[in-house]
């Protein structure tokens, strides 16, 4: 993006690219925790992160460039997505809720509890 483009056309370019990806997120689907992890990660970034191979799980066009949307605007104008929707707080809330797994203390325990090896012996065997 260049400086050709005014405040008011980002702030939209942003909102509508956030919108896009909210009802994704929202679906049980490989797509949809890639974009719950942008939305989620540009929302707040200490409680969750992006795995940036999972963007490619995103539809190759309409997806995949909101998503890098999302993340180059968040950026740009330092405005947090939830602000820049109607209702914003209560809809992150359900994604946040929706994909409490991918919170980063969440993130890996189902991981390590399938290979059969508790977070403690994982600890001890190093």
């Amino acid at each position: 993006m260049t400086n050709a483009y005014t405040q008011e056309q980002l702030e939209q370019r942003y909102r509508e690219a956030i919108e896009v990806l909210l009802p994704i997120a929202m679906k049980d689907t490989s797509g949809g925790r890639a974009a719950a992890q942008v939305l989620l990660s540009t929302y707040n970034a200490y409680q969750f992160h992006l795995n940036p191979l999972d963007l490619g799980l995103l539809d190759p066009q309409s997806l995949f460039n909101a998503a890098f949307d999302v993340l180059q605007l968040r950026i740009m104008l330092s405005i947090e997505p939830h602000e820049m929707i109607e209702n914003g707080d209560d809809r992150f809330l359900q994604v946040w809720q929706r994909w409490e797994q991918l919170r980063i203390q969440n993130r890996y325990k189902e991981a390590v509890t399938n290979a059969g090896i508790s977070g403690t012996l994982r600890a001890e065997r190093s």
